[in-house]
Formats: structure tokens, sequence, C-alpha cells
């Protein structure tokens, strides 16, 4: 059992005291061996961990470190829960100090108890008593499964229930991991009600076993869906009341202290007068219950936010006088006490990079710990893991690092000059003002001038707009990294950088000296360490993108120009980006999460490329092949052969994957039309004309309704000036994708009924326009990746490296599983129809299409020219009304 003396953290969190009493002892063998272990260390620290028997006796000591906590904490990541770690105080003197209760508690959240001993391991102080045996209540799949029966819960809470026996199966499916531990990957099609088929069970393992699930979502849409129907609808189902939190990145959220503090200093902070919007957010801020960024009416500036979002660098955390009144802090106690926690895939892998980090698994991070976790639009996981395992750096933010320092005699180093002129009767005072003006702005000023020197010498080789990225590391002779005078312009500013950020170290450990003086500059210090922090981090990432050195061929690396930022750079200057992604971010999954959670749910409409088959999925996300053991770089295998690996790969834990069809009727709801008449999807103009002549057809015939998704924004614009010259858009609304906000454009179709919406990208998933002001899809191309794009390109090698033929085994699958969500966007209820239009005949022609063609749904196939295909769909849109006459000006 825990320790019953607790007191709270500065966190928020809790802290073991001493116990009153205990039933641990130490057995006469196990006092022997851990006496003969600490005589053969000369009577120093050393630490053991040991079973603990029913009896509350201690067993089988084995000793795994010697030295400072942080050797500890390291050792007690190999032991088993429920066990005890002992070490001995040389002095004889059992007390804990502070650093043994930190230590205990942070033992006790790895499921530790923590005991002290003297030297001869005869007496023993008892810290935190281990947590008591986890004894797992398993879910009965029956019950689970007639909640969501037409007789079951679901029925009687739910008005507009439907019978979906897929949803049960699915439900049934989740149990058994919860019951059993491993992995689904379930593909559930449209209409399936997915999220009640996990929450069920994840409900009932909450309340049976007080153990939380996370539920990580891909949109903001789902996250919305769950938190606002989805959960509150789970209560009724299972008929008790359960705890659950939407869990947002910590910098979405305002710091009231930073916000009181940046209108304090204002006029030393920011170059133009921002008092009016700093007073509007101090309002809001004493108004809201939220506080993050989407409950704001209007957005901040970037200056602004940058200067009052919560930063953990920054955060006094109980010490704060806003500490119960913290938004950030209120949701960080509501997320510790839930039992169901949303959150998106960028929050959960920003968590686990800092637990790779740290190699803390069973302790808080940026997330609580769990054992638990469904991926729900898991098809995005891949593209999602890329983004936090890699680095990515621009000319913008390496500016605005330097201009939150210093920049025209504001920023942090005014601040910090403004607060010591106040006492500058003080020698220390006068000599850090001093050092200030001959050491620390000097140095950002040489830095900024390294920067600029650094990117004027990088800009001829950063490709133009049109051109695709440059790919580092291939001996391309634009590769800068190849030219010497280049690399040493590098080695200047990252020297400068450093120097700054040591200089402000120790500014910064000179006010620490002075205990007054801390408390004094607390806030200020605490800016400087953010600030060191991401220097520090902008060196390392720098360095692994222009001097990789052993993780070179694990990174692809790469250089691009992009828009230039208002405010931040000269006039006329591109931003440029330069960043680094792992080509195989499976292994690190593998590695990282999936053997470090008991159970875990991945699921999508889209999984399966093809007739059922997952191999693609779990090839991508490191769970396509079980290793029985590693010994060194030859892994064996299931089937018992032997493979030489680059990287140690740990056994795969159990993997079982499901289908569950749509409950959808394709062949009677909709239709998949190829027009025979379309150009090569290679003749760009003439592509563009056939497009907007299909669009223009298709809403004559429909009265509008119509979406057209297509794979770049050049064919978008160019087919919105099109359509708008022929004079569309004085007949029906054309809404075009990046002229207004997604949400905008999704209100306006849905409110018209008449629209035309042209989109790309993050419009071929997530958009959920059910009913009548959808009724007709059009997809321009088949979309694949650009294969000149980085990822791709390296990702394709990486695979023909290994004798697998890049694009059929790459490309193919991830253009599959993008066609089949772009066709998802249609259908949505059992009384929608309506008909999809591929205008890219490689389908049809080319040796993948039959691949292609088996992803997506069973839509019966119209072939044949536009003209005699138009009127197939008058016939099969008549079918369920009269249609409007069409129009005799169109052909």
């Amino acid at each position: 059992m825990r320790s019953r003396a607790l007191r709270a953290s500065e966190d928020g969190g809790e802290q073991p005291r001493p116990p009153v009493s205990t039933k641990l002892a130490l057995t006469p063998e196990a006092s022997a061996q851990m006496r003969q272990e600490i005589e053969k260390a000369g009577g120093r620290e050393v630490c053991f961990l040991a079973r603990v028997e029913s009896d509350g006796r201690l067993v089988e000591p084995r000793a795994v470190a010697r030295g400072n906590h942080h050797a500890v904490l390291a050792a007690a990541r190999d032991a088993l829960e429920g066990e005890v770690l002992l070490h001995n105080h040389p002095s004889g003197v059992l007390a804990p100090s502070e650093a043994d209760l930190a230590l205990a508690a942070k033992l006790y959240e790895q499921g530790l108890g923590s005991v002290i001993i003297n030297n001869e391991a005869t007496d023993l102080y008892v810290v935190v008593e281990p947590p008591r045996p986890r004894v797992v209540t398993p879910l009965d799949v029956d019950l689970v499964s007639s909640l969501l029966s037409p007789l079951g819960a679901l029925a009687t809470a739910h008005g507009a229930y439907e019978d979906r026996e897929g949803q049960r199966a699915m439900a049934r499916e989740w149990t058994k991991r919860y019951n059993e531990g491993g992995v689904s990957l379930v593909e559930a099609g449209t209409g399936t009600g997915k999220s009640l088929a996990y929450l069920v069970p994840s409900a009932l393992w909450a309340l049976e076993n007080d153990e939380r699930t996370v539920l990580s979502t891909h949109t903001i849409h789902l996250q919305e869906q769950l938190v606002a129907r989805d959960l509150p609808l789970l209560e009724k189902i299972v008929g008790r009341p359960l705890r659950w939190a939407l869990v947002k990145g910590r910098g979405q959220y305002i710091s009231i202290r930073r916000l009181l503090l940046a209108m304090d200093q204002a006029p030393s902070l920011f170059d133009e007068d921002r008092s009016e919007e700093l007073a509007s957010l101090k309002t809001w801020a004493e108004g809201t219950r939220e506080g993050s960024l989407t409950d704001l009416p209007v957005l901040p500036s970037e200056e602004v936010w940058e200067e009052v979002r919560s930063d953990g660098d920054i955060c006094l955390k109980a010490r704060c006088p806003h500490f119960q009144q913290c938004h950030y802090h209120r949701a960080r106690r509501d997320a510790h006490s839930a039992q169901l926690l949303v959150v998106n895939h960028a929050l959960l892998f920003s968590d686990l990079s800092l637990r790779e980090a740290t190699g803390e698994w069973r302790s808080a991070a940026v997330l609580p710990p769990y054992r638990h976790l469904v991926l729900d639009e898991a098809h995005n996981v891949e593209d999602a893991a890329t983004s936090h395992l890699g680095v990515d750096l621009t000319r913008a933010g390496l500016f605005r690092t330097l201009a939150r320092l210093d920049r025209n005699g504001k920023g942090v180093a005014a601040a910090l000059e403004t607060g010591l002129r106040a006492e500058a009767s003080a020698p220390e005072a006068r000599e850090l003002l001093e050092r200030v003006a001959s050491h620390l702005r000097p140095g950002v000023v040489r830095a900024r001038d390294h920067l600029t020197a650094l990117f004027d010498a990088l800009e001829p080789r950063v490709p133009r707009d049109g051109e695709e990225p440059l790919r580092l590391g291939r001996l391309d002779p634009r590769d800068p990294t190849q030219d010497p005078a280049f690399m040493e312009t590098v080695d200047r500013f990252t020297g400068s950088l450093d120097t700054v950020r040591r200089e402000l170290e120790r500014i910064r450990l000179r006010l620490e000296e002075d205990p007054s003086r801390r408390d004094r500059f607390e806030a200020r210090i605490l800016d400087m360490q953010a600030l060191e922090r991401r220097m520090h981090q902008a060196l390392d990432a720098l360095a692994l993108v222009l001097e990789p050195g052993a993780e070179d061929g694990a990174f692809v690396r790469w250089i691009e120009g992009r828009g230039t930022p208002s405010g931040e750079l000269r006039t006329g200057f591109r931003n440029v980006r330069l960043a680094a992604a792992p080509v195989e971010p499976g292994r690190r999954l593998r590695a990282t999460l999936f053997q470090h959670v008991d159970s875990v749910l991945l699921t999508s409409a889209t999984l399966s490329t093809g007739d059922g088959d997952f191999r693609f999925i779990r090839e991508r996300l490191g769970l396509g092949e079980n290793v029985t053991s590693v010994s060194g770089d030859i892994a064996v295998f299931e089937d018992g052969r032997e493979e030489e690996r680059g990287e140690d790969l740990p056994p795969l834990p159990v993997v079982e994957a499901l289908r569950v069809a749509s409950p959808f009727d394709y062949e009677a709801q909709t239709r998949l039309g190829i027009p025979s008449d379309l150009p090569d999807p290679r003749d760009g103009p003439g592509l563009q004309a056939v497009t907007v002549k299909i669009t223009t057809d298709l809403a004559e015939l429909l009265d509008g309704g119509v979406f057209v998704l297509f794979t770049s924004y050049r064919a978008l614009r160019d087919a919105a000036q099109r359509l708008r010259s022929a004079g569309v858009d004085r007949r029906f609304p054309l809404l075009v994708h990046g002229e207004r906000s997604r949400s905008h454009l999704l209100d306006t179709f849905r409110t018209s009924g008449r629209g035309i919406l042209l989109g790309t990208s993050s419009f071929w998933e997530g958009v959920d326009v059910p009913g009548e002001p959808l009724r007709g899809l059009i997809l321009q191309k088949i979309p694949f990746r650009v294969p000149t794009e980085p990822l791709t390109q390296a990702r394709t090698e990486a695979l023909e490296r290994r004798g697998i033929q890049g694009f059929r085994h790459y490309q193919v699958p991830l253009a599959a599983l993008r066609l089949k969500q772009g066709f998802g966007r249609l259908i949505r209820t059992r009384t929608d129809r309506g008909a999809v239009l591929l205008l890219d005949r490689r389908i049809l022609s080319a040796s993948y299409g039959r691949q292609l063609r088996a992803a997506l749904p069973p839509a019966p196939l119209l072939q044949g020219p536009w003209g005699t295909m138009r009127e197939e769909l008058r016939a099969f849109y008549q079918r369920e009304g009269p249609l409007p006459p069409l129009d005799p000006g169109v052909n």
C-alpha cells in the first residue's frame, strides 16, 4: 500500500513522507547478501532491488547501482512493478533527506517502494511501501457487446440508434486487448460507429481497474465530437459517472503571471505599443474558464502570445501566486484525475519524445502515465511521429530567438537592465549591468550578423518557388555542406550563438547566487533559462541537418524556401527552412511506444490497402515482423530466419487485425465514374480544362452541392481562376481552400446547399458533410505523393536498398489509403446518395490500378465518354426525384 503521509509537490503532484509503521522486513539471507556487497564497495552507497513476499519479507536482493540518484533511477527502469529499491546510508542515520523523498516519489510513480538501510543491513527505514500488486479484473466480452445491441443501453440512451454488428465486433476486439494485452488494428468502415466501439470498453476498464486510457485523434473535429457528443452519451451507456479531460499543448494556454509581467514591462519588451492588446487579453483571462487559444475571440499577435503563453521553462509551479487560478495547471489537474484523456497525435508524440529522452515510462511527462492507448485516425500516425522525431528550424525562428533577447533595445536584456538599474547602487548590480552592455548585447549583434551572413551564403543555393527541396548528403553541387567556406560560416554563427548562450548562463548564475536578488529577478531568470534552452536546441538541430555524423543514414535532410514572414526579415527575403526527419520512424515506435503500454488500438476507416491487406500499415508502424530474439545485429524472426538488422528490435507484442465493413449499401447509394475521354494526367493544361468542364457540368446537373479535391494548390488555384473566368461563381457559391478558414468554407457550403468547394490536402479527410448539401464528389488525380519530396524519396530508396520496389510498396499503398479517404467524404449516412468521379484513367490502365480499385468501397463502376456518363448519372440521381433541367448552354 502507499505511504500514509503525503505532501503536495510544486507541480501539484504528491510526494511521500515516512509512514508510521510497516510490515516490510529483511530475511537473514538478504541481509547477508547486501552487507557483503556494501563491504565490497568500501562502505559507500549501494542500491539494491528486492522482491517482496506476500508476508512482507524482502528476498533476492540484487545490487543495481552505486552513487547518485540519477544512476538509481536508470537502474530502476528494469525493475518489476511491486519490487522495492533499497540503498544504504553510510552515516548510519536512516532518516530520509529531501533528496531521498524526491527519489521515493519518482520510484513510486514507477511502481516501486523505497527503503533505507544501514551498512550492516540489519536496520531498515521504509520511506514508501511498494504499491499493492496490480490485480486486473477482466471485462466480460459478452456484456460489452450487449450494451451496444438493440436491447442494450445504447439503444435506450440514443434516440437514433441503429443496429451495427460491425460496431459490436470492434468492441469485442478492443475488449480482448484489454484482457490479454497487445495491439489491435481495426479498419472500421464509415458508419461503423467506431468511437463508441472503443469508448465503451475503455470506460468499463477504467471503472473496473482504475486505469486510464489515452484517446488520441488527428483532427480537431474528432476531438470535439468525442467531448461534445460521444463522452456524455457514454456515461448514459455505462450508467456511472466518468472523469474525462481534453488535453491541449501547454503553449495553447495563457500564463496569468507572464501576462501581468508583460503588461508591467511592455515598453522594454515590444517595439510597438501593445497596451490595448494586453489589456484585452487580461479582460478575457479574468472571465475565461478554459484559458486556451481556441477560447479566444480574436487571436493575439505572435510576439504578444510569445510573451504571455504558458511555458514550462518559465513556470514557478506551486510558488506562483496565481497557481490555483492557472488555466494550464487546472487543466493538468483535471488530466491527472481523468480516466479518459482526449489528446491529438501531436501532443501524444511530444509526450513520447520526452519519455524517450528521459527514460521515464511510468511517471508523468507531457501526459500523465498511461497503460492503454487508442490511436484513432491511425493512418496518420507515421506522419505525426515523423514530424515529432525530427527537427525543423527556419531563418525567421532563429532571428526571433535573438530578437526576444535583444532587438532595437527591447526584449529580455532590456527588462533585465531595468531591474538592475533599480539597485544600481550595489556593486554587483553595476557589474552585471556592465556585463550586459559590454558582453551580452554585443554578442547578440555578432550572432545576428553571423546569422545574416549564413543565410546570405545559403540563399543562392535554396530552391526557388516551384522547385523541389534540396536534399543534403547526395553530392548535389548545390549542397552547401560540401562547401568548406559555407561550413566556416556555419561555424562562426554556431560559435557566436553558443557564446551568447554561455554569457546568458553566466549572468543568470550570478543573479542566482544572492537569494534576495534571485527572488527579485525570478521571472527574468526563468526567461533566460528558456532562451538558453532554445539556443541549445537550435544548435543541436543545425548540427543534425548540416553535420549529422553517425545519424546521417537514419535521417533524411533537406533545405527549402518558403514565403517571407512579416516583421522578422529584411524586405524581399524568403524564409528558409532546414529540416531532418527519420526515414524509418516505425522502428522507434516499436521500441518506444508499443513496448511500454499494455494494450493499443489503432483504428481508422482506411488501414488496409486492398483485399483486407494490413501489411503496409504494419510495416510502416514497426508492427510488421515479430523478432523473437536479437543478438548484436542479427535478428531471429518467428519463422526461424535470421537477418542482419541495423538496429535492435524488441520482441513484438501480440498483433491482431480486424476489418469491419461499412454498414452502407454502396451498390445502391453511390457510383464510381471514370470517364474514358480524359487527357493524360501529366497533361496539366488539358487536365485542368477537363476538370473545369466536368465540374461545371456536374454542378449544373445537381444544382451545386459538389466537392472537387485536388492534389496540389497550384492546380486548385488554376481551376478556381478558370471557373471564375467562365462565370460559374455567378451561378453557384464558389468556395476555395486557402481563401477563407476551413470551418468558414464548410459552414458556408452546408448552409448554401448549392456550393462548389475546391479543396486540397486537409479536405481529403476529417470533413463530414452528411445529407443533401454534398451530392457529388470529383477527385482530380490519384493522390500520389510527389516522388521528389525528400521523405518520399528517402523512404522509397530505403526499400529499394532492401530489394523491394519502392513505388509499388510505398507510393501505391499510400495512394490507396488517401484515395479511400477522399472517397469517404461523400457517403456519410445510410440515406446519402451520390457519385464519385475520378479524373485519372491510370486507375484502369496502369498495372497498379487493380490494387487501388480494391481499396475502394464496392461502388458500381461507370466507364465511357463523359457525355454518355453524364446521362447515366442523371438517371442514377433521378431515381430519388427529379433533377433541375439541364442548362441548354452546357454541352
